[in-house]
This record gives C-alpha cells, sequence and structure tokens, in this order.
C-alpha cells in the first residue's frame, strides 16, 4: 500500500511540474473578423487590417497592432508592456533594394535571431523574399514571426508580420489575409498630371452609406460638432475636396432645408440632381479665384445628406468627371 501510495504522489508531482513547465493552455486560432483598409496618403500602397486595432502611421510606412500599448513592448521587448501582435509595412528608397533581405540576414543574424532558410513566394504580383524568425530576448519574452521583402528597382517594400508568444500562431490567418490584400502603388500615366483624381477608385464606407474615392485622395479629419457624420477626403491639391456631412433635418422638405442654407452660399446657382435615387438640389458658385464649389443637399429618414465638392477651375472637366463617379456610386445602408 505505502508503495502505490508512493507510486501515486511522484506521478501527481509529476504532474503539476509537467502542468508548471509549459503545460499552458495555447491560444485558440484568431478569427479573420472585419477589416478596414489603410492607404498610404503620398506612396500609395494599400493594406487591410483588423477592424478596430490600433493605427501608428507616417508616409511610407504604416504599423498595426492588436491593442493599445503593444507598440511599446516591440520597441523594448523586456519591458513590462503589453504583448501582442504587430504587422507593419514599409516602403523607401533603397539602392541596393535586391540585397536587403541579405543585409537584415545578417543583421539579426549577429543579433541572435534564430532564422529559417529564405521562402521564395510572388506578394502584389512581384518576385519577393520571406524570412521567417524567432527573437528569444528572455525565457518569458520570445517573439516569432517573418519579414517580406519586395525589391523594386530603387525603392524596397517591406512587409513584417510578428508576435510575442504564441499569439503568432493564433494569428496566421489574419496574417494571411492582410498579406493578400496588399496592393503596391499604381505607377501613374506617363503625361499624366499626377494631381489629378485618380482613375482608380476605393470604396469608402461612411457608416450611414458607402462611396467610391479617387484612390489618390485621403482622409482628412473634420470637426464633427453636432453632425451626426462628418467625412472629409482631400485630393493631391490641397485646395480640391469633398467633404460629406449629414444633420437632422427636424421635419423639413428638401426645399425648405435648402431655403433655410442657401444665404450661406453667395451667388450660387440652384440646380437639379439625384444622390443614391434621391432628388437632390445642387449649389454651384465660386469659393476662391481658382476654386469652384458645388454642393449637394438630400433628404433621407429626416436627415440631411450634404455633399460639398471643391475643384480647380482649370481642370474642372477631369474633376468633375471623378466627382460624378463619387455621386453615382453612393449606396445608403
Amino acid at each position: 500500500m505505502k508503495v502505490h501510495l508512493i507510486l501515486f504522489a511522484s506521478l501527481l508531482i509529476s504532474l503539476l511540474v509537467l502542468g508548471g513547465c509549459g503545460g499552458e493552455k495555447k491560444m485558440e486560432p484568431v478569427p479573420v473578423g472585419e477589416m478596414d483598409a489603410y492607404k498610404d496618403p503620398a506612396i500609395g500602397f494599400h493594406v487591410a487590417y483588423p477592424k478596430g486595432w490600433v493605427v501608428n502611421a507616417q508616409v511610407g510606412r504604416a504599423s498595426f497592432y492588436n491593442q493599445p500599448e503593444v507598440d511599446r513592448k516591440f520597441l523594448d521587448p523586456q519591458s513590462a508592456g503589453i504583448p501582442g501582435v504587430e504587422i507593419s509595412v514599409r516602403m523607401e528608397k533603397n539602392e541596393d533594394a535586391a540585397g536587403a533581405a541579405k543585409k537584415w540576414r545578417d543583421d539579426r543574424t549577429a543579433e541572435g535571431f534564430i532564422l529559417q532558410a529564405d521562402q521564395q513566394l510572388t506578394v502584389a504580383g512581384k518576385p519577393a523574399t520571406k524570412i521567417p524568425f524567432e527573437a528569444h530576448y528572455d525565457k518569458s519574452n520570445v517573439v516569432w514571426g517573418h519579414r517580406i521583402f519586395i525589391p523594386l528597382d530603387s525603392v524596397l517594400c517591406e512587409l513584417s508580420f510578428s508576435g510575442f508568444g504564441d499569439r503568432y500562431a493564433a494569428h496566421a490567418a489574419i496574417f494571411e489575409k492582410v498579406l493578400a490584400s496588399f496592393e503596391l502603388p499604381k505607377p501613374v500615366e506617363k503625361g499624366r498630371d499626377a494631381t489629378l483624381p485618380s482613375e482608380s477608385f476605393n470604396e469608402y464606407d461612411a457608416k450611414m452609406f458607402t462611396f467610391l474615392q479617387p484612390e489618390n485622395f485621403s482622409y482628412v479629419e473634420r470637426p464633427k460638432g453636432k453632425n451626426d457624420i462628418v467625412v472629409g477626403i482631400r485630393g493631391v491639391r490641397q485646395d480640391c475636396n469633398i467633404l460629406f456631412d449629414v444633420f437632422a433635418a427636424q421635419g423639413l422638405t428638401l426645399e425648405k432645408v435648402v431655403s433655410q442654407n442657401k444665404g450661406k452660399y453667395k451667388g450660387a446657382v440652384e440646380g437639379k440632381a439625384t444622390v443614391a435615387g434621391l432628388p437632390a438640389i445642387t449649389l454651384t458658385m465660386s469659393a476662391t479665384k481658382d476654386v469652384d464649389r458645388r454642393v449637394y443637399f438630400a433628404v433621407r429618414n429626416d436627415k440631411v445628406i450634404r455633399i460639398t465638392m471643391d475643384w480647380y477651375k482649370p481642370q474642372r472637366a477631369e474633376y468633375l468627371a471623378a466627382y460624378d463617379k463619387v455621386i453615382s456610386s453612393i449606396k445608403f445602408k
């Protein structure tokens, strides 16, 4: 009997020891949910990222984190910060873009990273090199990940996917979705004015409605005030903008709404249009010496949808062709 008790106690101790040494429950795979779109405002690359993630961006680079404060942990992996997941994209000039993957491998090897063999793949239609890695900062701070290099003449594009511990493996499906969404900037048509609205369009979700915008227009933060929705986008020229704002109609008809607001638009010429099948009234006027403006008013579910469009006068035809496409693309939810 004593022998059995001793064996049982030994087995129990062994199980406890195993449980405390790596017996932790691994993270379940994180499903791919709703995604948002990011577009670099100057260089023009596109990438999707999980809705609700934190975005740290500047021209030519963008990083996405699964929760706040994770970026600090990646800056100092041995800190007491919050471990998480990072996705980053960077495009910059590099005279040795073709040799960048080897240089990164050499630098990381010198730092003690564990690197796997290079893997060749295609990203956004271009040949690319993928290098999986492990970075063991200490027993409790290990980062797994992979880095992808896309050499483009004298420009290098890098995409990085990494996570602390088993968070990396758990986010594999999200990493694949993000990589598949990545688009390189489209080359500007030779001889075409690069400041004009792009001939390629992306969808923008404004919650109450969606619309297409020229892909070289970027989001501009606008004060919301008492409005329900305010969305501003701007072209390469700073004086060429489109502003959507939605506010309460307070029971007024479309005609009454326009009558109440027309005084704000001196010298405006009134016209008729449709917005997503709704009757609309337009007011067209000169905003400045070089810029014309057109304002659309429509009413739906006791909400006024006002769309203000500014364009450079000497290029009126080109801007209005793009703006007409924006108007015709609007869809209410």
